[in-house]
């Protein structure tokens, strides 16, 4: 047995996946990144620059 990633376009998937179907291949699909989630990676990263004194804390006049 043989595995292999592609990355395609998204407007791509569903035809590619109806192909791999037919082959009876295991799809595996990795999540996908949403703004959201970056959001929270950055923010975490905020806060840990501010608990290592690298970046002053934000104050309600950041907000």
């Amino acid at each position: 047995m043989t595995t292999f990633t592609v990355q395609i376009k998204d407007s791509d998937a569903e035809m590619v996946l109806t192909i791999l179907k037919k082959f009876k291949a295991k799809v595996i699909e990795e999540p996908k990144v949403s703004e959201l989630t970056l959001e929270i990676a950055e923010a975490l990263r905020e806060v840990k620059k501010m608990q290592e004194g690298k970046m002053k804390p934000l104050s309600l006049k950041d907000i």
